[in-house]
């Protein structure tokens, strides 16, 4: 087929991907605020939360009914019965260090919090664009075209959950580029205290320690676990509590949670060893994928794997998805090694939104959200068989193994 006319195709298909998304992002927006109440709910039960800690109380022991309070309770957990909706400020949990950080929340209004985040926020978003334009240069016009458009297809909805929640998810992403920046110019201790910020969501930050491990950033380790000791042991100071205890109390305030369609798929078969089973499958592919790709030139490429693999190995939802930007990036970077792949996912990117937007409508005889999470973890898939097949400009494999290495060049010649 001629260029021209696969280009032109692409751009219409994602175009209407892009449509799709756009609608189910303002429509779920709306849903949830009328649910919930409020805006920026995700770090109004932030601010509750140190709130609380200040008032000396553990917000774990809301969550467990050790603590009865009459001026907060838990947010709805799924191993706990819900509390009685009424006045009481309602507050989320995250581990100790995280409180440590954010300590200052207690000493600001619920709106000047809020906008001191939006800043951050934007100020992130910022950096993340200029991160975008320098790896994603194109000279034709269709092919920008068509990269914002894949870019908003993968990203619309994860960025609309931001938007009204004000989750930590952009933020993150922001730490992660600046995280890569500081490895790549060898300032390997401000690369652990940028790090010792993004573990505030371990999900997101313990799947980091594989391309660090391989690429012996022991400075770098050794400094976040430092930071995050000595925030913990602040926290504990402040609540009269064990550091010990506080760090024990991290798997069990996610362990409710350790779920999603792939480990719920898995718990039908396998019964409740399931969800631990996809956790341990994720776990195995980011350390396989960092230690093929260890050799990189680029610190992000080392990344990769854990960013396309942590939407899926807890119960991360889906603005946590920013993350995987780098991934798409690559794709779209790489696209003229591999074209077939390229094509691959950019046909998966609009069956992903088409199948998103269905489920939303209801329509479940065509599928459900479950298949448009195949499909993403498909094209993260791909961009990471992408680097592990070639990721250096000269064509030369550095990261597979030395036996495979050669049977294709054997193969070429």
């Amino acid at each position: 087929m001629n260029p021209n006319r696969i280009a032109q195709l692409q751009i219409a298909l994602l175009a209407i991907a892009c449509c799709l998304m756009a609608y189910i992002s303002v429509a779920s927006a709306q849903k949830e605020i009328t649910v919930y109440g409020n805006w920026a709910c995700d770090l109004i039960y932030r601010h509750n939360e140190i709130s609380c800690m200040h008032d000396g109380i553990d917000p774990f022991d809301i969550f467990e009914r050790k603590t009865i309070s009459e001026k907060y309770r838990g947010c709805p957990r799924p191993d706990k019965t819900e509390e009685p909706a009424d006045n009481r400020r309602i507050v989320h949990t995250y581990p100790a260090w995280h409180a440590a950080v954010f300590w200052w929340y207690g000493y600001t209004s619920r709106w000047m919090c809020i906008t001191i985040m939006i800043c951050l926020n934007l100020f992130s978003l910022v950096g993340i664009w200029i991160w975008l334009s320098q790896k994603n240069v194109q000279p034709e016009i269709k092919e920008r075209v068509t990269n914002i458009l894949f870019l908003l297809t993968m990203f619309l909805y994860p960025l609309s959950g931001i938007c009204w929640t004000w989750n930590y998810g952009l933020l993150l992403l922001g730490c992660l580029l600046l995280l890569w920046i500081m490895l790549d110019s060898h300032h390997d201790m401000l690369a652990g205290i940028i790090y010792s910020f993004i573990m505030i969501k371990p999900q997101i930050g313990v799947l980091l320690i594989f391309p660090l491990l391989f690429n012996k950033k022991y400075k770098t380790i050794f400094l976040a676990a430092a930071i995050c000791l000595a925030e913990t042991c602040f926290t504990a100071w402040m609540l009269r509590k064990s550091p010990i205890e506080l760090i024990l109390q991290i798997p069990k305030i996610g362990a409710p949670f350790y779920k999603g369609f792939l480990a719920e798929m898995a718990m039908k078969i396998l019964g409740s060893i399931g969800q631990y089973m996809v956790m341990g499958l994720f776990i195995c592919l980011t350390a396989c994928g960092s230690f093929l790709v260890r050799n990189a030139k680029k610190a992000w490429i080392h990344f990769l794997p854990a960013s396309a693999f942590i939407p899926f190995w807890t119960y991360s939802q889906y603005y946590d998805c920013l993350v995987t930007l780098p991934c798409i990036i690559y794709i779209l970077k790489e696209k003229n090694k591999h074209p077939r792949i390229t094509s691959f996912c950019f046909l998966s990117s609009f069956l992903y939104s088409f199948i998103n937007f269905a489920n939303y409508q209801g329509w479940y005889c065509i599928g459900k959200k479950g298949i448009a999470t195949i499909l993403y973890f498909l094209i993260l898939s791909l961009a990471c068989l992408m680097t592990v097949i070639d990721h250096d400009e000269n064509g030369v494999i550095h990261c597979l193994p030395s036996w495979l290495a050669s049977f294709r060049k054997r193969k070429t010649t």
